[in-house]
């Protein structure tokens, strides 16, 4: 274990991956306490939109930080007042990045339940879609109290198929039918009801609730605590036959008609035509 230090004081990392030329810092990466670490979400101009640099950003991230055994719990976080908008769907858009894009988002979710890290989210403002998905698939998720929570897929053409895999264990079948077809936006007492989230506290105190609960993961046994998130991914994970079959079924949806209506209403700020 690394020696103490004052906690405040910080050592911002970021990570990149080597076949892209753009540099911009998109997750930065900070270490709290001996064996805590944040990692934040660093696109608030854009609402953290989940485009394939954050998502690779956040991959290498992550893979460094748990090749470090001294590092325990990673509490995910984002820059600016909401944590994520969900895909970026400029991006989205673009028929050739189409692929790309979807394997950058089911890496990511993947790798947040896989990694021997315990993941924290600390959520505040709003959590939509994919952004609401990276939330999921951390093993605990805390909000604060104005958090607002939303799967709009359906309004875009979309389906939520990459996120379908995460959610589907910790809410209902039937508060996850209404969630995605009704597409209605929840408040942060709804979501902890649901099992989406499992804490809710003010803003203010959502950093401190976040360090509370890191340090209470902290006190137990290493290897215990990573061999006891590996059990639960265990009972818990889907087998490969069908995260293969969501991402094609994202995949299929990414190409449709309806999906390049909601995508090109959504860009043109107009509602969509789906005649």
């Amino acid at each position: 274990m690394r020696g103490r230090g004052d906690n405040r004081n910080t050592l911002q990392t970021s990570f990149h991956t080597a076949s892209r030329i753009n540099m911009t810092q998109l997750i930065k990466v900070e270490t709290l306490e001996p064996g805590i670490v944040s990692v934040t979400l660093n696109r608030p101009e854009r609402r953290n939109a989940l485009d394939i640099e954050l998502l690779d950003q956040l991959c290498a991230a992550i893979d460094r930080l748990a090749d470090d055994q001294t590092n325990r719990v990673a509490i995910l976080r984002a820059a600016g007042p909401v944590f994520s908008a969900g895909l970026d769907l400029r991006e989205a858009a673009d028929s050739s990045l189409v692929e790309q894009s979807a394997e950058a988002v089911q890496r990511a979710l993947n790798l947040l339940r896989e990694t021997p890290l315990i993941m924290i989210a600390a959520v505040r403002g709003g959590a939509f879609a994919g952004g609401a998905g990276l939330m999921a698939a951390c093993d605990i998720a805390i909000a604060a109290t104005d958090t607002k929570f939303g799967f709009p897929e359906g309004r875009r053409g979309l389906l939520p198929a990459l996120i379908c895999g995460v959610l589907k264990h910790k809410i209902r079948e039937g508060d996850l039918r209404d969630l995605f077809l009704a597409g209605e936006v929840i408040d942060a007492s709804r979501a902890q009801n649901i099992g989406l989230v499992q804490r809710v506290v003010p803003i203010e105190r959502l950093l401190d609730e976040a360090l509370r609960v890191a340090r209470s993961v902290a006190a137990g046994g290493p290897e215990t605590i990573r061999q006891t998130k590996a059990l639960l991914n265990a009972l818990y994970n889907q087998n490969g036959a069908a995260g293969s079959h969501l991402i094609q079924t994202h995949l299929a949806a990414r190409c449709s008609d309806e999906a390049r209506e909601g995508l090109a209403a959504f860009i043109e700020k107009r509602e969509p035509n789906w005649s």
